[in-house]
């Protein structure tokens, strides 16, 4: 019995560490949102407008003979993360700049990008 209660102990505590991880990142992203958008000007909304303008003009230059292009290398020399590429890409197809045609996908690295490292870090330490 003693050992069930400390198993239950231990589960509690790892549930508490884990809870305050998700709870100071989701404090955390609000903080940040919250400075970006009281920074939002209409200049910063301008020069912002103008840098994804510009990165579009980038990606859509790969394209210029059609073909098949890799997200590795338009991320490596644009040098944007390739979910940035992937987002930028869908905005070009919806806009009518790039027409996606075909999709090749290969199998993933299991690593879910949208997950702060400190919780990866600790997700792994409890394994």
């Amino acid at each position: 019995m003693e050992e069930e209660t400390e198993s239950r102990e231990a589960r509690f505590e790892k549930l508490m560490s884990s809870l305050e991880l998700v709870t100071a990142r989701m404090v955390e992203t609000a903080v940040v949102n919250s400075q970006l958008a009281s920074s939002q000007t209409p200049q910063m909304r301008r020069m912002f407008d103008t840098w994804i303008k510009y990165m579009s003009c980038e990606i859509v230059r790969f394209f210029r003979d059609d073909g098949d292009v890799s997200l590795a290398v338009i991320s490596e020399v644009t040098g944007l993360p390739r979910e940035s590429v992937m987002t930028l890409l869908t905005a070009l197809d919806r806009q009518g700049e790039l027409e996606i045609t075909h999709v090749k996908a290969s199998r993933g690295d299991g690593k879910n990008r949208d997950i702060c490292d400190c919780l990866i870090s600790y997700e792994e330490g409890q394994r």
